[in-house]
């Protein structure tokens, strides 16, 4: 995988229409998302199933267009389609390696048993 260590990474909640390849996942970044995909950056979208992942990247000459698509699981994924996320490398890394990065991880610490 590419070095993304510098470079933002926004990931749009909820679902984007499996069909979409660069140019359709560009006029999201544009119209929905409200971003301008040459200013840079990684753009992350996930099919409705959950099982593939496309990714946008503007590199100064041209676009990246990435795709993962799972076999015999699916990708946790924020539902909430109000607002573009911002992730880092290494909740990217997570994602694709199976991880829910989303999952609001309460410690058994802090549980209390009467």
């Amino acid at each position: 995988m590419m070095d993304v260590g510098d470079v933002p990474i926004y990931l749009r909640p909820g679902f984007t229409d499996g069909r979409k390849a660069i140019d359709g996942l560009v006029g999201v970044i544009q119209e929905q998302m409200k971003m301008d995909v040459l200013q840079g950056g990684l753009f992350i979208f996930c099919s409705k199933a959950k099982t593939t992942i496309k990714c946008i990247l503007w590199d100064g000459t041209g676009f990246w267009y990435i795709q993962k698509r799972l076999v015999g699981f699916t990708f946790a994924w924020p539902r909430n389609e109000d607002e573009v996320m911002r992730i880092t490398s290494q909740q990217l890394g997570q994602l694709l390696d199976g991880i829910d990065v989303f999952r609001k991880f309460v410690p058994w610490a802090d549980v209390k048993i009467s």
